[in-house]
C-alpha cells in the first residue's frame, strides 16, 4: 500500500476504505451493514500494528462525513490516536508533526457534534459512445482524424470506458513510450474515461463495425479523457518514433 502524505486519506488503504464504505451506502446498505462488510473485507489489516490506525481513522472519517458514524468505530479510532497512532512509521520530523496534527483534528471532529445522515446516491453510469470491434475516426483540433480501433469496454459502477488502439489506414498500431524505460513499444492503447455524459464526444465517425481480428488490451495502457486523447493522438501522429512498423 502506498502513502503520499500525512492526511487521513493520503494512502491507498485509506482511499480504498473510504471508497468501499461509500459504495455500500450508495447501494442502499445501512451504516451497520456497511461497517460489517468493510470489517470483514479488511480483517487482516484492522488489527495490524502498522496499518490499523490508517484503517480505523479512514473508516471513522468517511462515516463522519456521511453522517453515519458508528460508536464502536469512533471509539476504536480515538483509542488508536490516543495511543500514538502510526507516528512510529513517520521518521521525518516535519511529516510526523503534520500526521500528528491530522490525527488530532480528526479526534476533535469525532468527539464533536455529528451531522445528520447525508443523502448518497449511486453514480450515474456514463455509457460508451463506441462499441467493441468498431473502427472510429476521432477529429483532431488541427483538422486531421485519428483512427481508433475499439478493443474492449472496461465496465465499472461509473461507466463503460472503451479501450482503444491508435492505428494507421492499414490497421497497423502506433507505438507509445513506456513511462519508466522511455522505450517505444506497440501498441499505443488508451482507456478513455468520461465521468459525465457531457464529456462524451459528439463528433466520432464510425468507419467500420467489425475490423476483424483484434489485439488484446495491454496493462501498460494510458488512462485519458476524450479531449486529452485528441492531443495525445496528435502527438503520436507527429512523432517519428511512434510510427507503425512497415
Amino acid at each position: 500500500m502506498g502513502t503520499w502524505g500525512p492526511s487521513i486519506f493520503s494512502s491507498d488503504l485509506a482511499a480504498d476504505v473510504r471508497g468501499d464504505f461509500r459504495e455500500l451506502i450508495e447501494d442502499g446498505a445501512s451504516a451497520t451493514a456497511a461497517t460489517t462488510r468493510v470489517l470483514e473485507q479488511y480483517a487482516e489489516v484492522a488489527d495490524d500494528s502498522d496499518e490499523g490506525t490508517v484503517f480505523w481513522t479512514a473508516l471513522a472519517a468517511v462515516q463522519m462525513k456521511l453522517g453515519r458514524l458508528e460508536t464502536h468505530v469512533r471509539d476504536r479510532a480515538i483509542a488508536l490516536i490516543d495511543a500514538g497512532g502510526d507516528l512510529h512509521l513517520w521518521n521525518d520530523t516535519k511529516h510526523a508533526a503534520a500526521r500528528r496534527n491530522a490525527l488530532d483534528r480528526l479526534k476533535a471532529e469525532l468527539q464533536g457534534p455529528q451531522r445528520d445522515p447525508v443523502r448518497v446516491r449511486r453514480p450515474i453510469v456514463v455509457p460508451s459512445p463506441v462499441a467493441v470491434g468498431q473502427l472510429v475516426a476521432l477529429p483532431l483540433l488541427d483538422g486531421r482524424e485519428a483512427r481508433l480501433h475499439v478493443l474492449a469496454l472496461d465496465r465499472s459502477r461509473y461507466g463503460e470506458w472503451p479501450v482503444v488502439e491508435l492505428v494507421d489506414d492499414r490497421g497497423r498500431p502506433y507505438k507509445t513510450q513506456q513511462p519508466l524505460t522511455r522505450r517505444w513499444i506497440d501498441p499505443a492503447q488508451m482507456e478513455v474515461v468520461a465521468r459525465r455524459r457531457k464529456d462524451l464526444p459528439t463528433d466520432l465517425r464510425v468507419l467500420a463495425e467489425d475490423v476483424g481480428e483484434r489485439s488484446e488490451p495491454v496493462f501498460t495502457r494510458s488512462y485519458l479523457g476524450w479531449d486529452t486523447l485528441r492531443d495525445f493522438c496528435a502527438g503520436l501522429l507527429d512523432t517519428p518514433e511512434a510510427q507503425p512498423d512497415p
